[in-house]
C-alpha cells in the first residue's frame, strides 16, 4: 500500500519538485565567453576611474556601479539546483524571517562594494518566510532556478530561485 501511495504521490508532484537538486557553483551561471566580457568591462571601468580627478573620485557618486550582463545559461532554466551563497535580505519580519533576498557569491557583496555582475546574483523568493539563521553565515539554497531577471536598488539579478529549502553551508 505504501508503495502504491508513493507512486501515486510522485505522479502528481511537479517534476521539478521530485527532481534531485543538481549542485552548482557560481561560475556555472556564466555563459561561455562571459569571463572575457567581464574582464573587458572591469578594465574599461578602471580606465574611466583613473580619468577623473581625485576630488571627483572621493564622492559617493563616483563609486563604481554594478557592471556585467544579464547573459544567462539557458539550460539551467527550470532546473532544481543547490547553490552556496550569502544572504542579503530585502527586509525582515518582526520574527526575523525573510521571504525574499539576494543570494550573492561572497560576504559583503552589495553593501561595502559594488554588486557582483547580474549573472552572479540570484534573486530568491520563499513561499513561506524562513529563518535562515545568522545572516553572515553561508547557506546552500535549494530550489527551482529561473533565467528571469530582477531589478532592484541593491543590485540587479539575472536569475531567480524559487527556494524550497535551505541548509547551512558545510564547506
Amino acid at each position: 500500500m505504501k508503495r502504491l501511495l508513493l507512486i501515486f504521490t510522485l505522479a502528481f508532484i511537479s517534476p521539478a519538485l521530485a527532481e534531485e537538486p543538481k549542485t552548482i557553483f557560481w561560475e556555472e551561471l556564466l555563459p561561455e565567453g562571459e569571463l572575457e566580457r567581464l574582464d573587458e568591462l572591469y578594465a574599461a571601468q578602471g580606465a574611466m576611474a583613473f580619468g577623473h580627478s581625485a576630488y571627483e573620485n572621493s564622492s559617493m557618486s563616483a563609486m563604481p556601479k554594478q557592471i556585467g550582463t544579464f547573459n544567462v545559461v539557458e539550460d539551467l532554466d527550470g532546473k532544481v539546483v543547490r547553490i552556496p551563497g550569502f544572504v542579503l535580505p530585502f527586509e525582515y519580519s518582526a520574527s526575523g524571517k525573510i521571504s525574499e533576498f539576494l543570494l550573492v557569491p561572497y560576504f559583503g557583496a552589495c553593501i561595502h562594494t559594488p554588486p557582483p555582475p547580474p549573472n552572479q546574483m540570484v534573486y530568491v523568493t520563499a513561499e513561506k518566510p524562513a529563518d535562515l539563521g545568522q545572516q553572515w553565515n553561508a547557506i546552500w539554497a535549494i530550489g527551482v532556478l529561473r533565467t528571469q531577471k530582477h531589478i532592484n536598488d541593491l543590485g540587479d539579478a539575472a536569475y531567480t530561485l524559487e527556494i524550497q529549502r535551505w541548509e547551512q553551508y558545510d564547506g
